[in-house]
């Protein structure tokens, strides 16, 4: 294996190497597919032949059964001569089984070719056996045309790899050796000229990626050292811009060094000072040159690495600059210090914002311990940063031990100690204490302390974590909330006694106007009542005087025929005077019903209002105002006829209280007819006096009413507003104009929805006296 890999790095160009690998591949792909290819036709010749004599056997097997029967010898040979012009035919052999010949070509026999391969046949008449055929038979020519073949694929063969070897060589050359040796004369320009060129090729392939790479790579080295460069050039400019310097102190030779930014810093000219260390020395504040020096010192003998220091520095104008001294020790493998290295930052406009800073900071902390509401800052950490003195008189904690920012948890294990915290309460901060979670949503509580004071508590998350929690004082607003509540209940209940009363006043109503029913419909009854009851007694009386007359003997035949003649008449007044109160007994029935059940039932719209407004005949009786249907025919409803009687009653009700309380005649008018969409549309209008405009919007409201005092109750057309509205599923308006009349407008499905009927609106008791 060493010897075949050190052969194969030898091998001096890629093109070699690719030759290698693909020509013997493509030579033994090609002759093992060729072989596995004529083997394959050499057998499927050679089973076509074998098919072929087979056939031949059989096609002359037939042709020799009737000359092999009559012993005809001139034919046998005749066919045996035919059937050897096959030149695949070595020996054919026809045996006569009867008489015990045989019959051969081109010899007496054929056991020379017995070797061969050969087909049998019998010869047979009428299924019986006569003899036999045999073909002998040789390859030769299936041998003879595979070598042909063989031979002309071995050419072809032989020009397609040429073909193909000097094809993959010029394809390898485009795609590779091209490529590669740009890339390599890249890499040698750029290692030995130290140029660098970017190589000229673009592809998709693996070859194309490693040059993209490549040359990305060398796009990058360009970027980063132009970024270099300009990184120089901006650490020069942010030096000079941030009034900064760099300096330089060798601890072995004493010799300090500064740049040309440090004389400028405190304004002295390059060349005013000297770059010693006793010129630094000098220009340090005298309250801070001890401190200063004492830290330079410390620099050398520490271990640390970096260090950090702000001191004040003489301005050649007299000031005083702070500036802000960092330095890096350089160290060798002892750890002794060898030089020191840093820069010095003017830092007065920080130094003073921070002192500013620290002012307002001590004016926020005066601030806060001067508000009535408790306040403190918690970190992440759960730590106190600030607070105020009415958060520790909230939190019930000592002012120093908040002041010392403590945990928050300790604050809550002090209160609990103290009695603040109940250990039972749903009190969050029982929950931070235990797991030490910082909430991270706002939240509010109170929290009752045990002195009876309520204090409400605000918490809101910072960005950073932490939280700032604020403590009041609400016990004088959370005890007038308590009174409110109450004032609330009290309140409530009062609605609930007035709505209960309000729906007696419904029930009230709804009686009266049955008992208004009944003795209107007692009434219409009264009179053909009383004209059957006497002419039953006149009946009776001529009964009795025509039986008198019988039991005297006295009766004569004109006697008879009057009494006959009274009966008739008689019996017919009653029998129509009884029918007439039948049918007013029973449309009192439907109606009553209707009122007292809201039954769902279907009707016609037409015949219900007559019988609405039959029901009303007496009390319309004692007026002198007129009631007139206008109905269309044929409308069937599928609703609650107890709601609609009680609509028409409470509207004809309500127009003889309020319009027509100061004429002497009036009337009102019922329309009814079909809408689209399955709608009907009921008009009750009236030529009254009309409504005020002022209360037209009002006329709906409960317990309206300009008749308070003398009947009115203010129920009335609420109740018919919710009958259509609810029960009826429909809609009502009103229109009116003074002294000109009003018209209420009606438009309910004919199909009502199926809802339950408030029973304090329709219950069971009829209509209403209106408002």
């Amino acid at each position: 294996m060493n010897v075949i890999e050190q052969a194969w790095r030898k091998v001096p160009t890629v093109s070699a190497r690719f030759l290698l690998i693909l020509i013997p591949i493509l030579t033994l792909t090609t002759v093992g597919f060729s072989t596995i290819f004529f083997y394959g036709k050499y057998n499927e010749l050679r089973g076509s032949l074998r098919g072929k004599i087979e056939a031949i056997a059989e096609i002359n097997a037939v042709a020799l059964s009737s000359s092999l029967w009559t012993v005809d010898v001139p034919a046998i040979r005749n066919i045996i001569q035919a059937i050897s012009v096959n030149r695949e035919l070595l020996c054919i052999e026809v045996a006569d089984e009867l008489a015990g010949g045989q019959f051969a070509w081109p010899g007496p026999d054929c056991r020379p070719f017995a070797e061969y391969e050969s087909a049998r046949r019998a010869i047979q008449v009428q299924n019986r056996r006569l003899g036999s055929i045999t073909l002998y038979f040789t390859h030769a020519s299936v041998d003879e045309q595979i070598r042909d073949e063989v031979v002309s694929t071995l050419w072809l063969l032989l020009l397609l790899l040429i073909g193909t070897v000097v094809t993959a060589l010029t394809a390898h050359r485009l795609t590779i050796g091209v490529p590669l040796g740009r890339l390599v004369e890249s890499i040698r320009a750029a290692e030995q000229e130290h140029v660098r060129h970017p190589v000229r090729w673009s592809s998709t392939d693996e070859l194309g990626r490693v040059i993209a790479a490549y040359n990305g790579m060398l796009a990058r080295l360009d970027r980063e050292e132009a970024a270099l460069r300009q990184s120089e050039e901006r650490l020069g400019l942010a030096i000079a811009a941030t009034r900064s310097s760099v300096w330089d102190y060798d601890l072995r030779t004493k010799q300090y060094w500064w740049s040309k930014e440090f004389p400028a810093l405190l304004g002295y000219g390059p060349d005013e000072l000297a770059m010693t260390a006793e010129t630094w020395e000098a220009l340090i504040h005298p309250d801070e040159i001890r401190r200063v020096v004492a830290e330079s010192r410390r620099r050398v003998r520490d271990r640390e690495m970096a260090y950090s220091s702000v001191y004040r520095m003489r301005r050649r104008d007299g000031r005083w600059a702070w500036i802000e001294d960092r330095a890096t020790a350089l160290r060798d493998a002892d750890g002794v210090a060898l030089r020191l290295t840093g820069t010095m930052s003017d830092v007065t406009e920080r130094v003073q914002t921070e002192q500013d800073l620290a002012r307002e900071r001590n004016v926020l902390q005066i601030t806060l311990d001067n508000t009535d509401q408790g306040i403190i800052m918690v970190d992440r950490n759960l730590r106190v940063v600030k607070s105020n003195r009415r958060a520790a008189e909230l939190l019930g904690v000592p002012p120093g031990f908040l002041a010392g920012n403590p945990l928050f948890p300790d604050i809550v294990r002090m209160q609990r100690a103290n009695g603040g915290l109940e250990e039972f309460s749903i009190d969050p901060d029982l929950e931070l204490e235990q797991v030490s979670v910082i909430p991270d949503q706002p939240f509010t509580f109170k929290r009752r302390r045990p002195d009876g004071t309520i204090i409400e508590v605000r918490s809101n998350p910072l960005p950073e974590g932490g939280f700032v929690r604020t403590f009041t004082d609400v016990t004088i607003e959370a005890r007038s909330a308590e009174e409110i509540f109450h004032a609330m209940e009290a309140l409530e209940t009062a609605y609930a006694d007035l709505k209960e009363t309000q729906n007696s006043l419904v029930q009230a109503e709804k009686m009266a106007s049955l008992a208004l029913l009944v003795a209107g419909v007692a009434h219409e009854i009264n009179t053909p009542v009383g004209i059957a009851y006497g002419c039953s007694t006149h009946l009776a009386s001529k009964t009795k005087a025509l039986t008198e007359a019988f039991e005297r003997g006295s009766m004569k035949k004109s006697d008879l025929a009057a009494y006959v003649a009274a009966a008739g008449e008689s019996s017919r007044l009653i029998q129509q005077n009884l029918t007439r109160a039948a049918e007013l007994i029973q449309s009192f029935k439907r109606v009553a019903v209707d009122q007292t059940s809201q039954e769902r039932r279907r009707f016609d719209l037409s015949a219900y209002l007559e019988e609405i407004i039959t029901s009303l005949g007496p009390r319309l009786r004692k007026s002198p105002h007129k009631v007139s249907i206008r109905c269309a025919e044929g409308i069937t409803m599928d609703s609650y006829p107890g709601a609609l009687s009680q609509i028409i009653t409470n509207l004809v009700i309500n127009a003889q209280t309020h319009a027509f309380a100061d004429r002497a005649e009036g009337h009102m008018v019922v329309e009814a007819g079909e809408l689209p969409d399955d709608e009907v549309e009921v008009r009750f209008s009236d030529d009254g006096s009309g409504i005020p405009p002022d209360n037209l919007p009002k006329v709906f409201e409960p317990f309206f009413t300009t008749k308070r005092g003398t009947g009115g109750s203010g129920l009335g057309l609420h109740i018919v507003f919710n009958l259509v509205t609810q029960s009826l599923g429909g809609r009502i308006s009103v229109d009116s104009t003074p002294q000109s009349g009003t018209t209420f407008v009606l438009r309910i499905p004919k199909s009502a929805p199926r809802m339950a009927v408030p029973e304090n609106e329709s219950g069971d008791a009829a209509g209403t006296v209106a408002a």
